[in-house]
C-alpha cells in the first residue's frame, strides 16, 4: 500500500473510531449487540468467531460452524491489542505503516499476544472517552474490521 493510501485509510479509520460509540454499553447490550452481529453475519455467509468484552471480563462469544479453535487466540490477541493501544486493530496496524516500522519488528510487542489484523474494535461510550470495552471478530478474511463498523453504524441508527 502506498503512503497516500495508508494516509488516507488511517483518517478514516480514525473518523470511524470517533463516530462508532454507544450511547450506552453494558452487558444486556452485549448480548443483543452480540446476537445483531451474528444475524448479520449469517446473511453475509460469513462463518465468524465474536467475542465482547467490557473491562477484562468475556460477556459475549459465539463461534458460527466453520470456524476453529485456532479463532479464539485470535480473538484474546484482537482484544488484548485494543486494550494494549485504545484503538481499533486497524489503527494500530496503519499507524505503525505511516512510521515505516513493522509492527512485530518492535521489541516491546509480543507477537504472540498482540496483532496487527483487523477485527479488535474499542467500545466507547458517549460519556467517557475511556475504552470501556472491545469487540473482536475473526475468521472474515480481511472484512472484519469494516464489518464492525457497519454494524455498530446500523445499531446506533435503530
Amino acid at each position: 500500500m502506498e503512503m497516500d493510501e495508508i494516509n488516507r485509510r488511517h483518517d478514516e479509520v480514525v473518523a470511524q473510531e470517533a463516530e462508532c460509540v454507544f450511547g450506552y454499553f453494558d452487558h444486556k447490550t452485549a448480548w443483543d449487540f452480540g446476537h445483531f452481529l451474528i444475524e448479520e453475519a449469517t446473511k453475509r455467509n460469513y462463518n465468524i468467531a465474536v467475542r465482547i468484552n467490557l473491562d477484562q471480563q468475556i460477556v459475549f462469544q459465539y463461534s458460527m460452524p466453520g470456524t476453529r479453535a485456532g479463532n479464539d487466540v485470535w480473538l484474546q490477541r484482537k482484544i488484548d491489542t485494543v486494550y494494549y493501544f485504545g484503538d481499533s486493530t486497524e489503527r494500530v496496524a496503519l499507524s505503525h505503516a505511516q512510521h515505516g516500522t513493522d509492527f512485530y519488528d518492535l521489541p516491546w510487542i509480543d507477537k504472540f499476544k498482540l496483532t496487527k489484523h483487523g477485527g479488535g474494535f474499542p467500545i466507547r461510550v458517549t460519556s467517557s472517552s475511556a475504552v470501556v470495552g472491545a469487540i473482536a471478530m475473526s475468521n472474515a478474511h480481511g472484512h472484519e474490521h469494516g464489518f464492525i463498523v457497519e454494524c455498530i453504524r446500523a445499531w446506533n441508527a435503530h
